[in-house]
């Protein structure tokens, strides 16, 4: 069992390449697992609390649906439509028309649909005809909208993530434990408010009234969420769950106690019995979970101010960095007391400086092991200066080499 950072840009002016926490060997014992795959990661940081063949190439089952929805939303967000938009319903997205053992919304003739509704129908009943819907909404076919996925999954570095259809039906489609947990922490950061709209609703009742056309009468079917920790775990609002005879029992789940928040990613459950395969898989995501709020904590390490740099022959002559007040790291319960900061950084620098030019480094430690390390970035553009400035920095700079001050 490993517990370690992956390279993810904390803040803009700063880039980690996250370490090896404390040594493994003096971590608490896991719970055991028996499904083929898990992980548990700190939602905030990125790191790793436990991992069972994370690398492990799995069928997603339903939990596809997580990155369709976030095409959806992320939509939503550049202005492209709105939760309210109109969703075309031709009969390809009919229920009648998906494989017999579907998940369903149970789309149909003369029905409306919201942008809502198929987001709904996505994230509470895992309805494949609302994949299809959202499909051709976006892409205007099932293909097209299922490279846009796996473009979306590249542009985010995440190679064990691939994609042939938005429902996750297809035993074709292929993730991993940790590039899932991973695509899991971008998508939280990208839409925090999906958990209160979305994947912590208990119940979607579709079709309503408003959603019937011609008057024809039709019957509102309420199905419960899928995904029912977020009945049963009390700090639970998330996130998915997915099952294929050939991929066992999925979950993706979320949840946040005392300040972290945590995600765990449990793959191939099975059992002779189906519901107690559920159960396996549940009680495993919870005792995971559990391990995770019980010895670890998100915590917040004031980061001290960095001091001013002088720019030889720039435009300006001097710039201050910008740090956050805080980074946030995970710790061992109990040894905030020995979580220290030290920064290194240059006084002097000559243009032209990048905002990507490295200009320090810092080092988060428990006790004397380095938690975190990364480079400090200017941040800023300076170009080069006047042929005036450039001159007098030159001289400047001579008479200081000379007198061995520093420059």
């Amino acid at each position: 069992m490993r517990w370690r950072w992956f390279n993810i840009p904390v803040v803009i002016y700063i880039f980690f390449p996250f370490a090896l926490g404390a040594n493994p060997a003096s971590l608490p014992s896991p719970p055991t697992v028996t499904s083929l795959a898990a992980i548990l990661m700190d939602a905030t940081t990125g790191t790793i609390l436990y991992e069972k063949n994370a690398d492990l190439p799995h069928p997603p089952a339903s939990l596809t649906k997580v990155v369709t929805i976030h095409i959806l939303l992320d939509k939503i967000k550049k202005g492209e439509f709105s939760w309210q938009t109109p969703v075309p319903l031709p009969p390809e997205t009919w229920a009648s028309h998906q494989p017999s053992d579907s998940s369903l919304m149970f789309l149909g003739p003369n029905q409306r649909a919201t942008v809502q509704d198929i987001l709904q129908g996505l994230a509470v009943a895992s309805g494949n005809d609302a994949a299809i819907a959202a499909a051709l909404f976006v892409s205007g076919s099932v293909s097209a909208f299922a490279q846009r996925m796996n473009q979306e999954v590249e542009r985010l570095g995440l190679k064990n993530l691939y994609f042939v259809e938005p429902s996750g039906y297809d035993a074709s489609n292929r993730i991993t434990a940790r590039d899932f947990a991973l695509f899991l922490k971008f998508y939280l950061e990208a839409h925090p408010e999906s958990l209160n709209t979305l994947h912590s609703l208990r119940e979607f009742t579709y079709p309503r009234p408003e959603n019937v056309e011609n008057g024809q009468k039709v019957r509102p079917i309420t199905q419960f969420n899928k995904n029912s920790l977020v009945y049963t775990y009390p700090w639970a609002d998330g996130i998915k769950t997915g099952f294929l005879y050939e991929s066992g029992f999925n979950l993706a789940a979320t949840a946040k106690k005392n300040g972290t928040r945590l995600l765990v990613v449990i793959l191939g459950t099975t059992s002779s019995n189906l519901r107690k395969a559920i159960q396996i898989r549940n009680d495993e995501a919870v005792r995971l979970l559990e391990y995770g709020f019980t010895h670890f904590m998100t915590w917040e390490v004031p980061v001290p101010p960095l001091s001013s740099i002088r720019v030889w022959k720039g435009s300006t002559l001097s710039f201050t960095p910008t740090v956050p007040s805080s980074l946030p790291v995970t710790v061992r319960k109990g040894r905030e007391a020995h979580i220290r900061v030290q920064c290194t950084q240059s006084f002097f620098i000559e243009a032209p400086v990048q905002p990507n030019t490295v200009i320090g480094t810092l080092r988060i430690y428990d006790g004397s092991t380095i938690l975190k390390e990364g480079n400090l970035l200017a941040g800023v553009e300076i170009p080069r200066g006047s042929w005036f400035q450039i001159v007098k920095d030159t001289l400047i700079v001579f008479f200081r080499k000379l007198f061995r001050m520093p420059v």
